[in-house]
């Protein structure tokens, strides 16, 4: 079994690549399909300059998967969170 990030992209030194999301917006495309674009990047740019952002199409049944998946997410750390606070030295 592959061990969490095995398949994540990372860098020369082994560190995983990953951006924090400046924002998103989605829209739909027709009746069929829905647009997400994620802005990403280390800090805002300068008003002017473009924004780095990863735009996909998802079909129904992707949107719902995803939101299922970010649900599970944002569950699995509340709890790590809450497990943190009966632990000495956390408040």
């Amino acid at each position: 079994m592959a061990q969490r990030f095995d398949d994540w992209e990372k860098d020369d030194k082994g560190n995983l690549k990953v951006w924090p999301m400046l924002a998103f917006t989605t829209a739909l495309f027709g009746t069929e399909k829905v647009g997400l674009r994620l802005e990403i990047g280390a800090q805002q740019p300068k008003p002017g300059e473009p924004v780095p952002a990863l735009q996909l199409v998802l079909d129904p049944a992707q949107v719902r998967q995803l939101a299922e998946a970010l649900a599970e997410a944002e569950a699995r750390l509340v709890d790590a969170r809450f497990s943190t606070l009966g632990r000495p030295g956390n408040a």
